[in-house]
C-alpha cells in the first residue's frame, strides 16, 4: 500500500503541472516510516515512469468519474481495491456517496490513517471472493 501511496506523493512533487494528490502528500508526511528505500528509488527512470503511468491513470479514472457526477450527482462512487487511495474524496461534488471495498487488514490499516467524509462508508471484502 505504501509504495503507490508514495508514488503518488512523488509524481505530485516532480510533476505539479501534471498530477495533484495532496491526500497522498499529508498521509505520507504523517506516517511514521522510513520512506528512504523508496526515495532512493526516485530517481530511477523506471520508478519515475512508473509512478506518473499510475498517477495518470489515476486521473483518467478521475476524470471519467467527475464526468459522470456531472449527470447523477448523487451517484456512489465504489473504490475497489481502495488500498490508501482516495480517489473519492477526490472526486467528492458535495452530494455523492463513496464506498471504499479492500481486504479487511486493508480497511483495518485505512480507517487507522484515513478520517472518512460523512457520506463515505469502508467496506470490508475479498474480491476474488465470488460467493
Amino acid at each position: 500500500m505504501l509504495v503507490p501511496l508514495y508514488g503518488r506523493k512523488m509524481c505530485s512533487e516532480k510533476f505539479p503541472e501534471l498530477y495533484t494528490d495532496i491526500f497522498a502528500k499529508n498521509l505520507c508526511n504523517s506516517l511514521d516510516y522510513d520512506f528512504s528505500e523508496l526515495e532512493r528509488k526516485n530517481n530511477s527512470f523506471l520508478y519515475e515512469f512508473g509512478s506518473l503511468e499510475a498517477a495518470m491513470r489515476q486521473l483518467d479514472i478521475m476524470w471519467e468519474i467527475k464526468e459522470y457526477l456531472k449527470t447523477y450527482p448523487k451517484a456512489t462512487v465504489v473504490n475497489l481495491g481502495c488500498g490508501l487511495d482516495e480517489t473519492g474524496k477526490a472526486c467528492d461534488n458535495g452530494s455523492c456517496k463513496i464506498v471504499n471495498v479492500d481486504f479487511p487488514d486493508v480497511i483495518e490499516v485505512r480507517n487507522q490513517l484515513i478520517s472518512n467524509y460523512e457520506r463515505e462508508k469502508n467496506v470490508t471484502c475479498d474480491l476474488k471472493d465470488y460467493s
